[in-house]
């Protein structure tokens, strides 16, 4: 079977630094000499399909573990997907890090293609029609690293509010009608295999 393109309805080619949409999220990297690998735990079957796709787009060989990453089985679809270790992923991942914890580069304006694996790996919509992107359990205790994603998402007119874990986060909400639209005009429609009442339009 042919593997439809994960960006058929648009121009972008999927490349490595599409990941930093990843980074954003939860996903977490390693770096040792030339070679660096990113992965992601994901908490749906059609998650990992797609994110599988755009990997093997970008020419980087997805790897699929259905068990978490403290190796225990996964449940509900949850399963972790990584790149293969290469040096592609070399210089964004040393852009991602402060010597062995992630961090968000200074300045950093998100692409159109990181926003998509953003929202691919950890974005939701919810009932009432908002749209929430995860990111690191970590960030709840950390306000400098959250404040620099809302910062990027600012800067290209996607305005978003913080939410602690008392209210289902952490997680950056996108509550008003503009910065869905702007989100939602940056990322082009939902990929093949994305149930699309998941993916903001």
């Amino acid at each position: 079977m042919t593997q439809l393109s994960f960006f058929a309805a648009d121009d972008h080619v999927p490349e490595p630094s599409d990941l930093e949409g990843a980074l954003a999220a939860r996903g977490q990297s390693t770096l040792a000499g030339e070679l660096a690998q990113v992965s992601v735990v994901l908490d749906a079957a059609w998650r990992a399909d797609a994110l599988e796709s755009l990997l093997a787009e970008a020419g980087l060989d997805p790897i699929r573990s259905e068990a978490g990453p403290d190796g225990e089985a996964g449940a509900a679809g949850r399963c972790t997907v990584s790149t293969a270790r290469t040096p592609a992923l070399a210089p964004v991942v040393r852009r991602w890090r402060r010597g062995a914890v992630t961090a968000v580069p200074e300045g950093w304006t998100p692409s159109a293609g990181a926003l998509r694996v953003w929202v691919l790996t950890a974005g939701h919509v919810t009932d009432g029609g908002a749209v929430e992107l995860g990111i690191d359990a970590a960030m709840e205790h950390h306000a400098p690293r959250r404040d620099a994603l809302r910062a990027a998402l600012d800067r290209v007119g996607v305005r978003t509010t913080y939410v602690g874990s008392k209210g289902g986060g952490p997680l950056l909400r996108l509550g008003t009608a503009r910065a869905r639209a702007r989100l939602a005009q940056s990322i082009g429609p939902a990929p093949a295999g994305v149930p699309p009442q998941h993916w903001p339009g």
